[in-house]
């Protein structure tokens, strides 16, 4: 999509924010109901300023990944969107992205929306909960989105330098949020791994969220403990092993229950290219309309090329043979990432979405013995 479509169709993020109050009252007595779902009046809201579906690449940070033009001039001539982690906590990225670019507040946010945006590539960030101060880390997701960001994803992962919060806070982050943001879209991108998932607090996140990205990395997950997990959990992945689709099969029938939109974030590094068409293939057979890459700077300018030539809402076609993966920085400390995202809000308008078989039926809640690497695989900030 060109940029004047982009712009036709978004309005200031501002005004957005002051007048969706009264439009929701609207929609819930247009449908006939006295007390509406907040995430379907957020759905209802966030219509107005929706783009059509778009797959997304994830930067972590400029000195590691490359310069915002740089980056904005790729994504921009394949129509992919952006999710550029903006803060760690309650840190702005400043602290730790070396490049003149990194994120240090509100206003450069908008500096990199004006240069994304301008190239035709719509702007999201993402930056990692932690539970620390929730009213606190409320206000940056806020200051985040007032900035011009179309959406934040939130990294909820357990671990070391992710949450560490207790439920109650993050009812406490989930409440504060959504006074000062009633209607903006605000995602979580987790582990889904069955023996990860609940190390955090999934219904308080769930209920103030639109969307999930769930981390599936079929290479970095193809070990050992992490096929005694599944097996252990309920999913064994049979003959084929840890395959793209097994992540997807499996992470589809897990989220179910949750009733949200799911948007998969997939291996950029993967050893075998060729992998993503079946990546996005399946994903797109399970209703999930896009997807996503982590990330930028370990991904192979074939995969790029190849999303978007089978763009959101479209059956992807098989993948072509992709140039070598690039080799990342080694002396790179990765933060704590969101990351894994789901499927757009929109429906697709070119090709009808299938579908989704799976049926909720929950997740077994066995524990396995083996231990297993953290989640995704990023550098600490």
């Amino acid at each position: 999509m060109g940029n004047d479509a982009i712009f036709r169709r978004a309005i200031g993020r501002r005004t957005f924010l002051k007048t969706t109050a009264v439009t929701a009252g609207t929609a819930a007595l247009t449908m006939g109901v006295g007390v509406c779902d907040p995430a379907l009046i957020r759905r209802v809201q966030q219509s107005a300023t929706a783009l059509a579906p778009h797959h997304r690449v994830w930067v972590w940070q400029f000195s590691i990944d490359t310069e915002p033009e740089r980056i904005a001039e790729v994504l921009g001539a394949q129509g992919l969107g952006i999710a550029m982690k903006t803060h760690d906590g309650l840190d702005w990225m400043s602290k730790y992205d070396r490049s003149p670019s990194a994120v240090d507040g509100p206003r450069q946010v908008e500096r990199l929306v004006r240069i994304f945006e301008d190239e035709g590539v719509p702007f999201h960030a993402w930056s990692v909960i932690k539970g620390s101060d929730p009213a606190a880390e409320a206000q940056m997701v806020t200051d985040v989105l007032s900035a011009g960001a179309r959406s934040l994803i939130l990294d909820l992962e357990g671990g070391s330098g992710f949450w560490h919060g207790s439920s109650s806070d993050a009812a406490r982050f989930g409440e504060e949020l959504r006074r000062m943001t009633p209607y903006g879209r605000v995602d979580i991108s987790i582990d889904p791994r069955p023996w990860r998932i609940n190390l955090v607090p999934m219904p308080e996140f769930v209920s103030l969220c639109d969307g999930i990205w769930p981390q599936l990395y079929w290479d970095t997950f193809n070990s050992q403990g992490n096929l005694d997990g599944y097996r252990n959990s309920g999913y064994p992945t049979g003959a084929r092993g840890m395959t793209p689709e097994f992540l997807l099969d499996t992470t589809d029938h897990i989220l179910a229950p949750y009733g949200r939109e799911v948007i998969p974030v997939g291996q950029g590094a993967a050893s075998d290219p060729a992998s993503w068409g079946r990546f996005a293939r399946r994903a797109w057979e399970l209703g999930m309309g896009s997807v996503s890459v982590w990330r930028y700077g370990v991904t192979p300018r074939g995969t790029l090329e190849y999303l978007g030539d089978n763009p959101a809402g479209v059956a992807p076609a098989p993948v072509r043979t992709a140039t070598p993966t690039p080799e990342p920085d080694e002396d790179a400390t990765e933060t704590p990432t969101p990351t894994k995202t789901r499927k757009p809000t929109q429906t697709p308008t070119r090709t009808p979405k299938p579908t989704r078989t799976a049926t909720p039926t929950g997740t077994p809640s066995v524990t396995p013995s083996a231990t297993v690497a953290p989640t995704l695989v990023v550098p600490t900030p």
